[in-house]
């Protein structure tokens, strides 16, 4: 049976102190049997960057002090000229070592911290291995992570092309409905009209979902920069998109005042549409109110409710309605895609914050939206 051969690691130590040195090496060379080691040593922080320049290497030990400067500068300047996706442990070695000295040496990148004392007590090859393993970790999740980012980026672009494909041959079913019962109305029996009644109304759902289903793809993977905005200015705006069902409803939209915070405008938009939008769609007999407030507010968070007197929600179902293409009730009764509270949860979470429902059925519904302090793109 052949044995197998032991994966060579190629180390660089960084130590001014000839005898700390020979002890790295001293305790590298017990494990020559299970793990191949080649190392090379320097004094200076000039020599290990000009050694790591001409060679690749699999681990730096670093002393935290060194002639030329501090051992951070060289873990900074390491993290600098590599790319996160190269698999490099970091051991950062201190004489006296503290807590402080730890933090900012695993805040820096460095994957372990040792003090010289627990390395002459034999603490050395475990922790050196470990943070080899943790490095490859590190940098698989980093490909993982841009692999993902490359998905939906090619999920994204196709759904805009499928939806913008889809959209066309939809128009026109509405289009030649419309031509097709005023060309031919005479003809026509009063089935007829309303099988090509019910194929508008159908298509015109499709068309729904397929906005829906691009809104809800897009959230995340959009890049529209953030900006500090009037969001009585976004409310006046989204009431504008939505000027005839308030109309048609009589609704009477009160606000209470809605400070600036910084936000992604075109998706908080599309918030406040769907919101006052679901307002309108599940009212009562009684003519639709929506009162929209500030309950908290401060530099990091900022809390707007939505409490309407519509038709309201059974306290069962208050986590359900978030889910996608969740309904509580049919086409029939209700229009819907099953996606506006979904899409609404995507962008609270988009700006670092969420969305919950007070409510009983029968008693209006009051959504309580939370912005944080969203990330740029």
């Amino acid at each position: 049976m052949h044995s197998k051969t032991p994966h060579m690691i190629r180390i660089l130590i960084v130590e001014d102190n000839p005898e700390d040195v020979i002890l790295y090496k001293r305790r590298l060379d017990r494990f020559q049997t299970s793990h191949e080691f080649t190392v090379d040593d320097v004094s200076t922080i000039a020599e290990a960057k000009k050694k790591a320049s001409q060679n690749t290497y699999d681990c730096f030990v670093v002393d935290y002090n060194l002639p030329d400067g501090a051992g951070m500068d060289f873990v900074q300047y390491i993290n600098e000229v590599n790319p996160p996706e190269t698999p490099i442990a970091l051991l950062m070695i201190t004489g006296q070592g503290n807590e402080e000295i730890a933090v900012e040496a695993m805040k820096s990148g460095v994957h372990d911290y040792l003090t010289k004392n627990s390395i002459t007590d034999g603490y050395f090859v475990g922790p050196l291995l470990n943070a080899l393993n943790r490095s490859r970790l590190t940098s698989q999740l980093f490909y993982y992570q841009k692999e993902l980012e490359r998905s939906n980026k090619e999920l994204s672009e196709f759904t805009h092309t499928a939806s913008h494909d889809l959209k066309a041959p939809l128009r026109r079913i509405i289009t030649y409905c419309d031509m097709l019962t005023e060309d031919a109305q005479e003809r026509l029996v009063a089935d007829d009209i309303a099988m090509l009644e019910r194929m508008k109304t159908n298509a015109a759902r499709m068309q729904n979902l397929v906005n829906d289903l691009l809104t809800f793809s897009l959230i995340r993977a959009e890049e529209e920069p953030l900006e500090i905005v009037d969001l009585s200015q976004i409310l006046e705006d989204a009431k504008d998109e939505l000027k005839e069902q308030i109309a048609e409803s009589k609704a009477i939209i009160k606000v209470e005042g809605l400070p600036e915070f910084k936000v992604f405008p075109l998706r908080l938009k599309q918030l406040f549409i769907n919101l006052i939008s679901n307002a309108l769609k599940y009212r009562s007999e009684n003519t639709p109110e929506i009162v929209i407030s500030t309950s908290k507010i401060d530099p990091h968070k900022v809390e707007i409710s939505f409490k309407d007197n519509g038709l309201g929600i059974d306290p069962q179902f208050h986590e359900d309605i978030f889910k996608d293409f969740k309904r509580l009730h049919n086409q029939e009764a209700i229009e819907g895609t099953g996606l506006g509270l979904s899409i609404c949860k995507r962008i609270c979470e988009k700006h670092g914050g969420d969305i919950r429902v007070e409510s009983e059925a029968g008693q209006g519904a009051n959504f309580i939206v939370t912005l944080g302090l969203a990330k740029e793109n």
